[in-house]
């Protein structure tokens, strides 16, 4: 995926965006961690299963939904402020202010969308179509 076919997706939402420092990058990605990532944590020592972010979800440490269940429960969240960070780093990390929710499912590239409060996330997979994901999940199932 190109930098340009991912700046096609945020603008396809109206509204703008705006790309966040690396050092805000970093810190809203632990943010998303502490509460998507706190009970593999608490079992391993680890933020991370592997490499990726998502792995939380696909392997059972965080509950989501997954596919057209976890895609339907997005598409029921309002726009609006939004957090849109890629697991790449080659991409930005931006701040969105839509009118419609970003839509990364045909990109094949590791993306995490969620407001700023962390009540819920969307995680979009590598994988996709077709494959692993997406995953949905909200703040409350972490307690």
């Amino acid at each position: 995926m190109s930098t340009a076919d991912y700046i096609e997706v945020l603008s396809r939402c109206g509204g703008s965006f705006q790309e966040l420092p690396r050092r805000e990058r970093w810190r809203l990605m632990q943010a998303w961690r502490d509460v998507y990532a706190a009970s593999l944590h608490a079992q391993t020592g680890a933020w991370k299963r592997g490499e990726l972010d998502w792995h939380v979800f696909s392997f059972g440490h965080a509950h989501a939904l997954r596919g057209s269940k976890a895609q339907h429960a997005y598409a029921l969240e309002p726009p609006g402020a939004l957090l849109v960070i890629p697991e790449s780093e080659a991409l930005p990390a931006v701040r969105l202010e839509g009118e419609g929710l970003p839509d990364f499912s045909l990109l094949r590239q590791d993306l995490y969308v969620w407001p700023p409060d962390l009540a819920w996330t969307m995680a979009f997979t590598h994988e996709l179509p077709g494959g692993n994901g997406p995953y949905f999940s909200r703040r409350e199932w972490m307690d």
